[in-house]
């Protein structure tokens, strides 16, 4: 993450969190595998130092190529989303990419650590399987459905092909974007104010924006802040206001309103000189904000040394 630049947000660590229990599935196959040939083993002859690194490389060889190429595969399974683009590919990339380290570094571990680490640590007496009473309950409750599932193989396929079609109707139903637009259920007021601003007029418009607003039937509530907070994460100016709109129930709005609709009345209602309005909605914007800069869906980003000439 370093090397590349990626970031520790929410969706890079998210990305480890998403492969931490994959990642342990090595080691639990392992240990397992191990036990297995420990509790077959001490039925024979007692067990010597000699002896126990011969059933670590038998019980690891047994299981390590298979193990091995299934996380592989897993590690496999997240390289279409390094295919996205725009938002989309800004927001999910290093998702992806942590995961995919995650994944790949677990592989290599589960096959090379992971026996050593055993030999040493994997000692005592092992109970038997069928000795714990967590296990035989265990195997008491999937043992039938198991069974039942062997027994008729092509009525459990027919019923796999149901459910997957099933789950795939509604999909049909979403179109062709990636992240569809919703409706959050409240509303952003983010204006951008005319440069310059002094303290004291910010904090009249704030105050004067949020009574505007507040008199609308369908708003709850209205709370506002300008400027930036006391944290190197926010370096939002003076020029940037940000008001958080709770909006009532549907159930309780008037007949005819949609929020495309009050979206304009809200425009309408609330007009001052040198005050670009935009509503908009929060978790959306909070995201095209952290992936582009930008908080509104449409905008021009202009870097470098510009000369303009206008002719009056």
């Amino acid at each position: 993450m370093y090397f590349q630049g990626i970031n520790a947000n929410i969706m890079s660590l998210g990305g480890i969190a998403i492969a931490i229990g994959a990642m342990t599935d090595g080691a639990i196959v392992m240990i397992e595998n191990m036990h297995k040939h420990l509790e077959a083993y001490s039925k024979d002859k007692p067990l010597t130092d000699e002896n126990r690194w011969q059933i670590v490389a038998k019980s690891a060889s047994e299981v390590g190529p298979a193990l091995f190429f299934s996380l592989l595969i897993i590690t496999v399974s997240f390289l279409p989303v390094f295919i996205l683009e725009a938002q989309e590919g800004r927001m999910f990339a290093p998702l992806a990419y942590t995961k995919t380290y995650a994944m790949a570094a677990s592989a290599g571990l589960a096959i090379t650590l992971i026996p050593v680490l055993i030999g040493y640590f994997v000692r005592g007496k092992i109970m038997a399987e069928r000795k714990n009473p967590i296990n035989r309950l265990l195997i008491a409750i999937y043992m039938p459905f198991l069974k039942t599932v062997l027994r008729f193989p092509k009525l459990t396929i027919i019923a796999a092909l149901v459910i997957t079609w099933v789950g795939f109707m509604p999909m049909s139903k979403i179109g062709s974007e990636f992240i569809p637009p919703l409706d959050e259920g409240d509303l952003m007021y983010m204006p951008t104010t005319y440069p310059g601003v002094s303290i004291g007029k910010a904090r009249e418009l704030l105050q004067q924006t949020n009574k505007l607003i507040s008199t609308v039937p369908e708003v709850e509530n209205v709370f506002g802040k300008v400027g930036r907070a006391e944290t190197a994460t926010d370096p939002a100016p003076l020029t940037m206001i940000e008001t958080f709109i709770q909006l009532k129930p549907q159930s309780q709005w008037r007949t005819g309103v949609t929020t495309k609709s009050l979206k304009k009345e809200l425009d309408a209602l609330v007009k001052f000189p040198g005050v670009t309005n935009a509503w908009v909605m929060p978790i959306k914007t909070r995201i095209d904000m952290l992936a582009t800069g930008i908080k509104t869906p449409v905008g021009i980003k202009i870097a470098g040394a510009i000369s303009m000439l206008f002719k009056i």
